[in-house]
């Protein structure tokens, strides 16, 4: 008995030894891609300053969720906070910027990388290097002008699965997911399927995929689904997130009243008519 006892203690030792060395390489690994740092080089972007632009900005601002992500006043949210997995927080951009230059800014909401060359972890930039010089500079002149105040600061506090998400690859820093030269041509705006291409993905590839597939963590279909409505139910489905039969769907019905009720009506029938071409396509992108 005594010798049964022996070894089931030495196994449990092995055990327990094998189970630290493995936390402290999965802690040591994640936190070395935390804190990696990436090669994205400085553009000459600047933002333009006029009030027009800061009203157009304010809009855009809405479309694209900078005040859904950093709150309504843009001084933050805390965006994830799961037990064991992680503590993300979208910071307060009201002070944040301050510190940034135009340049910087338009890094970090395009690359990923931010001013002291990490990645951040939640920015959609995978759909934001989609975005025109334009567009995106007066979503920055718009930011810049929101007063100062107090709000939420800056956190990246990954839990012990979370880490192993990290080293898994499950969880990849946003910097190592752009594509090199992923930007878009600037639409032509008065043609309708060139500017849907253009709203569809810098508004939609962030719940539907870049490829428009559909991705299941966030429950969203692929966007062949927009056969099966009428120009009139896809306008609704688009400003109020309710569906075909009077369905509320959920994380589309928040980016519908929220967000996408900031489209136009001709914003909205753009979508609507590369979609129709998407359709037609079969589910393949068009180029």
């Amino acid at each position: 008995m005594q010798r049964f006892v022996k070894i089931l203690v030495r196994v449990l030792n092995v055990i327990v030894g094998i189970a630290l060395i493995a936390g402290g390489y999965v802690y040591v690994a994640s936190k070395r891609m935390v804190a990696k740092m990436y090669e994205a080089p400085l553009t000459t972007f600047t933002s333009p300053h006029d009030a027009g632009s800061i009203e157009q900005g304010k809009r855009l601002a809405t479309i694209y969720g900078c005040n859904n992500c950093h709150g309504p006043l843009l001084n933050g949210t805390v965006m994830f906070d799961e037990p064991g997995i992680a503590r993300i927080s979208a910071p307060n951009l009201t002070r944040v910027l301050r510190d940034y230059s135009d340049a910087e800014l338009e890094r970090v909401v395009r690359r990923g990388v931010k001013k002291n060359g990490t990645s951040t972890w939640i920015m959609p930039s995978q759909m934001f290097s989609h975005l025109t010089d334009e567009d995106l500079g007066r979503i920055i002149a718009y930011v810049r002008s929101v007063p100062a105040r107090d709000g939420v600061e800056a956190e990246v506090s990954m839990r012990a699965l979370g880490r192993i998400g990290i080293v898994s690859g499950k969880f990849t820093p946003v910097a190592e997911q752009i594509v090199a030269n992923a930007r878009a041509d600037s639409p032509n705006r008065a043609d309708p399927l060139s500017h849907g291409k253009y709203l569809v993905m810098t508004a939609c590839t962030e719940c539907h995929g870049a490829r428009l597939e559909g991705s299941e963590f966030v429950k969203a279909p692929s966007l062949l689904v927009a056969a099966a409505y009428s120009k009139e139910d896809f306008a609704r489905l688009m400003r109020t997130g309710v569906g075909i039969g009077n369905r509320k769907l959920g994380l589309m019905a928040e980016m519908g009243q929220v967000r996408f009720s900031s489209f136009t009506d001709s914003e909205v029938e753009a979508v609507r008519t590369y979609l129709e071409a998407f359709v037609k396509q079969g589910g393949t992108r068009l180029p």
